[in-house]
């Protein structure tokens, strides 16, 4: 799912309402393209690497008398109403017709011959400063400038209508050869090696391009798989080049740790300053086998927390993800994940006793228990979601606290032998048995039978979870290292003299 915390997200509808009937152009050469598959699109990409235009030629295969529906963006994803204005330049060969229907993002490609085609535009990735929205500008949109180039899959690709192709080729035909770069699909590629991702939303949505005269990569061994670590030269006062570091070398070995997991080919965490001006912040994009964030300002603790969470989806929410038919079961994609990025901060040592229950109390126990929409059901989150950040957070706080609710359940039952890493990383090892299709309910419960026999947690989830009731802890024992006081209606949590942090989250 798309992670962007700090950002507001409001959708708005004020799209333009014209069409556009493009006539036929000139035909175009096709030299040294024609051996495309039939269920792959190939984007050919030139850029100067002065201006602020990126120039993308698109070959698919069509068959004659046939039609391709290609749509560009997702306003959704950020309030973006306008963002298919920053396409130019359309153009199709001779033996096809062009229909541009701007207020629904649509470029409709009419075929009168079948065999290769070429789709032509150009995205002008220049840099929107409009203080109202200069945020939202530059995280929903690509950013493109002299030395500089930004863009994630779903601010490049066009979908395409009715599932046609499956498959997407990306290579650069023309480039700033000096320039440092990196895809997300092979951080050792260079820019004239095609890559390729499936057309899927998964992928294409989480794809990621960096092109910057200013970027600097760092490849690290950590458990024998490499990561790389992307920066900015250019960003010489907040200290957040070389302060996160240690979410690098500290905090990923131990979420891989954590789950046993030593498969993958790659990791990257991209960390690039924000060119606009705005207060400190940061928004972040889920890679495939990585993560990508755009920041403003020093890496305070909000800052570590948000770039921990997103690190852990890599497993809760893509490798282990909740079967949900909006968001009505995000309580364990987000919010499972979240106390499980929390539950590693703390065993490798990057969270204190004040930030943990600062993370805890004042982010988690007290916003849910005081919000005006903390008890609202499951299916009314998704309805909401981008109304306000109340509903937004609902889901981590939510899951987050029944996370360490049946965290301390586990290790009361069982005499502090298991905690919830037992039971997600038997959970895992189960799913991953199963292809990793989303898990149900059922999945959940027979798994967490092994270590809370006879506790009905079909009524819990429906009665907290999905019910939105808030758990009543004082009447929940919890280990001797917490301790949980009632303030006002709201629970607030507090350590034992004797508590270590890494002790308990061994």
């Amino acid at each position: 799912m798309l992670s962007y915390n700090h950002i507001e997200m409001n959708i708005t509808t004020l799209l333009r309402k014209f069409l556009i009937i493009v006539l036929i152009f000139p035909p175009f050469m096709v030299n040294g393209h024609d051996k495309i598959p039939l269920n792959r699109m190939d984007y050919h990409l030139s850029w100067d690497g002065n201006s602020s235009v990126l120039k993308i030629d698109l070959f698919y295969n069509a068959t004659a008398k046939d039609s391709t529906v290609f749509t560009y963006g997702i306003p959704e994803a950020g309030g973006q109403p306008h963002i298919f204005d920053i396409l130019g330049k359309i153009t199709v060969g001779a033996d096809d017709s062009l229909l541009i229907r701007a207020k629904d993002r649509d470029v409709v490609v009419y075929h009168n011959s079948d065999g290769l085609k070429k789709l032509h535009f150009e995205i002008d990735g220049q840099l929107v400063i409009n203080p109202k929205r200069a945020l939202a500008n530059e995280a929903f949109r690509p950013t493109i400038a002299p030395g500089f180039l930004y863009t994630l899959g779903y601010q490049l690709f066009m979908s395409v209508s009715e599932n046609k192709y499956t498959d997407i080729g990306i290579v650069w035909d023309s480039w700033p050869k000096e320039i440092p770069y990196l895809a997300s699909t092979n951080p050792e590629a260079k820019p004239g090696d095609i890559q390729f991702i499936k057309a899927n939303d998964t992928e294409k949505n989480s794809f990621m391009l960096q092109m910057s005269k200013d970027l600097v990569i760092k490849k690290y061994i950590i458990k024998g798989i490499p990561n790389y670590l992307l920066t900015s030269k250019s960003d010489s006062t907040s200290g957040l080049p070389k302060d996160i570091t240690s979410l690098m070398t500290g905090f990923i070995p131990q979420v891989r740790d954590f789950w046993q997991d030593y498969k993958a080919p790659f990791y990257i965490l991209s960390a690039i300053p924000l060119r606009n001006d705005v207060e400190s912040t940061m928004t972040g994009m889920g890679l495939l086998n990585g993560l990508s964030i755009r920041y403003k300002g020093p890496l305070d603790i909000e800052k570590v927390q948000l770039i921990s969470h997103e690190i852990s989806h890599n497993w809760i929410g893509v490798r282990l993800k909740y079967k949900s038919i909006g968001m009505e079961n995000n309580w364990f994609n987000e919010g499972f994940n979240d106390y499980i990025a929390v539950y590693n901060l703390n065993r490798a040592g990057l969270f204190d006793k004040k930030a943990f229950l600062n993370h805890m109390n004042k982010h988690n126990f007290k916003a849910h228990y005081t919000s005006p929409v903390g008890t609202i059901a499951g299916d009314s989150i998704e309805p909401n979601f981008f109304k306000s950040r109340l509903y937004e957070k609902i889901p981590y706080q939510r899951g987050l606290i029944y996370a360490f609710y049946l965290d301390n359940q586990i290790r009361l039952a069982t005499g502090g032998k298991h905690t919830i890493r037992h039971f997600l990383t038997s959970l895992y090892a189960r799913n991953l048995k199963d292809q990793g299709r989303p898990i149900t309910i059922e999945d959940f419960t027979k798994c967490l039978s092994d270590f809370l026999p006879g506790k009905d947690i079909v009524t819990e989830i429906n009665n907290y979870m999905l019910g939105g009731e808030l758990i009543d802890f004082n009447n929940v024992k919890l280990i001797d290292d917490f301790r949980i006081i009632d303030v006002d209606h709201v629970p607030v949590l507090s350590l034992s003299k004797k508590a270590d942090l890494k002790k308990i989250y061994n």
